[in-house]
C-alpha cells in the first residue's frame, strides 16, 4: 500500500468513526441504575470493611489507582490493598457523570471518608476527592469496575 493509499484510509477511518459511535446505543435507564447500584454496593461494602465483596465489584483483572500508591490489578491483589486501608468511620461516592455506550461505562464524581476521631479531637478527620471509573458490562449483563482511580482534594 502506498504512502498516499494509507493516508486515505486513515482519514476515511477518522471520518467514519464519530458515524460508527453515533449508532452504538447509549446506556440505557437500566444500564444507568445498574451503574448507581454499583456505586451504592462499593460505597457500603468498604464502609462495613467486607474487602472481598468489594474486590468482587471489579472484573478479574481489574485496577485500582489510590492516591499515593501504585497500581494494584486483579481481584486478589485489590482485596489485601483494600485490607490495608485506615479505619473509616464513613465512606461515600456521589456519580455526577455517568456515560457509554454498548458494553463500556466510565463514571466522573467526588467521594468522603470520615476517619475515626483521634483522642481530644473536637471532631472526626474528613478526606474527600475525586473518582473516575471505568466499567464493564459483562455477558451476563452486570456491571463491574474495569479501572478506578482515585485523587484527593
Amino acid at each position: 500500500m502506498s504512502t498516499k493509499s494509507t493516508l486515505i484510509a486513515i482519514v476515511l477511518v477518522a471520518m467514519c468513526a464519530p458515524l460508527a459511535r453515533a449508532q452504538s446505543p447509549a446506556l440505557s435507564n437500566a444500564d444507568t441504575s445498574a451503574i448507581a447500584a454499583l456505586s451504592e454496593s462499593f460505597s457500603e461494602t468498604l464502609a462495613a470493611k467486607d474487602w472481598k465483596a468489594v474486590s468482587a465489584l471489579f472484573t478479574a483483572e481489574g485496577a485500582l489507582y489510590a492516591p499515593g500508591e501504585t497500581a494494584v490489578k486483579g481481584r486478589p491483589n485489590i482485596e489485601a490493598c483494600l485490607a490495608g486501608l485506615p479505619p473509616m468511620a464513613a465512606f461515600s461516592l456521589s456519580n455526577h457523570r455517568v456515560e457509554g455506550h454498548d458494553d463500556i461505562a466510565y463514571v466522573q464524581g467526588t467521594f468522603a471518608m470520615t476517619l475515626p476521631s483521634p483522642p481530644g479531637a473536637a471532631a472526626p478527620p474528613q478526606a474527600t476527592g475525586y473518582f473516575l471509573e471505568v466499567l464493564r458490562r459483562q455477558p451476563d449483563g452486570k456491571w463491574l469496575i474495569a479501572v478506578q482511580m482515585f485523587t484527593a482534594h
